[in-house]
């Protein structure tokens, strides 16, 4: 995910007082914007544009979170839900995403040319393990989600919308690609005939 600016902004919902001194004391009091739950964000933080928007999962309603993810835009934010675990965990992985390194995300300095499956097996295998030592369960499904969404939304605009060219793009029957849309909620702009 490209950094918009060289502050990370982080909208955090957790009523635990630890984590939320965690983010701080990682990431300083400008960048992280703190609200005990969903009813009390501030009216305009769907504007401020943050790069991640990170939720404790104990304590929040679907409705609450439901709300929340809506008015962000997917494309351009991290979402996470998560135990205190994962919320920890997920807080020092950020801040050494935050600020870019000279040497590749991979062990024994690989260069900056690295295959797709290289960088996921890297990554996925971290999760893997923070959430194999959290309480993570059914990560199969939540990996794909997590893959698919990012993957439709940027094949949709590299086809500018054409949900029928996205689908060829994808090797997927357009009937198929058309639910995955409604299941992962994205967004489809259509256009307005003159």
């Amino acid at each position: 995910m490209p950094l918009r600016s060289s502050t990370f902004n982080i909208l955090l919902l957790s009523a635990d007082s630890e984590i939320q001194a965690h983010y701080k004391g990682l990431f300083g009091e400008q960048a992280v914007t703190i609200a005990r739950e969903g009813l009390s964000l501030p009216k305009d933080f769907a504007k401020r544009g943050y790069d991640a928007v990170i939720a404790e999962s104990k304590g929040h309603s679907v409705t609450e979170l439901e709300r929340l993810f809506a008015a962000i835009d997917p494309a351009h934010t991290l979402l996470l839900v998560g135990s205190r675990i994962v919320l920890k965990r997920t807080a020092i992985h950020l801040h050494g995403a935050k600020t870019p390194k000279a040497e590749s995300p991979l062990p024994n300095g690989a260069g900056q040319s690295v295959c797709l499956e290289s960088f996921l097996e890297h990554k996925v295998g971290d999760f893997v393990k923070g959430m194999r030592n959290g309480s993570g369960r059914n990560l199969h499904p939540m990996l794909i989600a997590a893959v698919e969404r990012p993957l439709i939304l940027l094949t949709l605009q590299e086809t500018k919308g054409n949900q029928i060219q996205a689908a060829e793009l994808l090797g997927l029957n357009r009937n198929t690609l058309r639910k995955k849309i409604l299941d992962l909620r994205i967004p489809v702009k259509r256009a307005r005939a003159n």
